[in-house]
């Protein structure tokens, strides 16, 4: 959902509130944040296929979708989201490629990608989104994106990796010291209670490890593409058959 972590602890409740969305969605530019959003629309205009699809997976009020777009106009989308508020805000900011980008709403934890217009997609996209669904959930939404993804696709996961925040605190403060006061991110998704150990998370974020076992069970070829700290960049490709 392009970066839906804030300062505090998630609240669903939140992504139903119009005003709350309308100053989330005007935040401004983070150059952390930014500069993975880039690489993945760069990897996503590099490798498109005229007339494929792509599958957004919590696109929020569709600023990735408008990203591509900027740069790859042809691209077609089939958006997903929780929220119709969200969809409301993604529409209206889509609306000069309206017939390129089919809005569904559905809950990620009971989304079957099978069912969703476009599939076999040549690339699924997810932005800060995944770390909302129990360990179980994500394991059965890689399988049914392994089903739904054209032979030659590619998985694409930006999202907030669980840090050993107890045992290794000391070197995450200093790391995140460091982030922010050379690029001033101080809120959101690098913000401090990351690292606190005394923190509660709600959420449900998985090591790279747990990512990676959980892709290659999925039937994907996993790697990582580029780490902030704690925010991973991971692309998945169907591993190819035995002969």
């Amino acid at each position: 959902m392009d970066g839906r972590e804030v300062t505090g602890q998630a609240s669903p409740g939140r992504w139903g509130d119009r005003d709350f969305i309308r100053v989330w969605d005007a935040r401004p530019p983070t150059p952390l944040r930014d500069e993975q959003l880039d690489i993945l629309a760069t990897v996503v205009k590099d490798g498109y296929r005229k007339g494929a699809r792509i599958l957004d997976l919590g696109c929020g009020t569709g600023n990735v979708e408008k990203l591509i777009l900027d740069r790859l106009p042809v691209a077609r989308f089939t958006c997903v989201d929780r929220s119709p508020v969200m969809l409301e805000f993604a529409r209206d900011k889509l609306k000069d490629h309206d017939g390129q980008c089919n809005l569904v709403q559905s809950e990620l934890g009971r989304l079957s990608p099978l069912r969703l217009p476009g599939r076999p997609f040549q690339f699924v996209i997810s932005v800060n989104v995944i770390h909302e669904l129990t360990h179980a959930a994500k394991h059965r939404l890689f399988r049914s994106c392994r089903d739904a993804i054209a032979r030659a696709g590619m998985l694409l996961i930006i999202d907030r990796l669980a840090i050993d925040n107890r045992r290794l605190r000391g070197p995450y403060q200093s790391v995140l010291q460091r982030l922010q006061r050379v690029h001033g991110v101080d809120t959101g998704e690098y913000s401090a209670h990351f690292a606190d150990p005394g923190h509660k998370d709600d959420e449900h974020a998985a090591t790279l490890d747990q990512y990676f076992r959980w892709l290659l069970q999925a039937g994907f070829h996993p790697t990582l593409l580029h780490l902030h700290f704690h925010k991973a960049l991971i692309a998945a490709v169907p591993e190819k058959p035995a002969h």
